[in-house]
């Protein structure tokens, strides 16, 4: 059980890997990335529902958020809005170069996280191989927009 995070993990790897192959094709075409970003809003609402639903856990959905504090509140919103801007934000990258080059830039993602984490909550979380990790992202990315400038 406690491994199943790195499952979950490449999961979600897989699954935004197809998702930023297939939308690139989309992008590139007559739909704008607001609308695409409208449409993938609307189907996480409905996947999400369905998952709550199926899960049996559609009753916690009111329950959980009712138990947040005002600070937990305000950090919940601010990630909600965060990613969701984050989503759209990468559909503008991939309609305005490609799929494949806006995912290598995004990936740096991680090393916000490490920043961020440290900047609100004060903590470090890396030890010295995710710290080597992180440099080899930085140069990874510095080299891809080296190479496509």
């Amino acid at each position: 059980m406690s491994q199943q995070w790195i499952f979950y993990a490449f999961g979600a790897a897989i699954l935004w890997g197809s998702s930023y192959a297939a939308s690139g094709p989309i992008l590139r075409s007559k739909m704008t990335p607001l609308v695409f970003y409208f449409c993938y809003s609307c189907v996480g609402v409905l996947v999400a529902a369905l998952l709550l639903i199926l899960s049996g856990k559609r009753r916690l959905l009111m329950s959980e958020l009712l138990e947040l504090n005002t600070r937990e509140i305000c950090w919940f919103l601010f990630s909600l809005v965060s990613a969701s801007l984050g989503a759209w934000m990468t559909y503008l990258a991939v309609e305005a170069k490609n799929a494949s080059l806006a995912s290598m830039i995004e990936i740096s993602y991680p090393l916000f996280v490490v920043l961020f984490t440290w900047i609100f909550f004060r903590e470090i979380q890396l030890s010295e191989m995710t710290f080597l990790g992180g440099i080899l992202v930085i140069v990874g990315v510095c080299l891809i927009i080296k190479n496509s400038l």
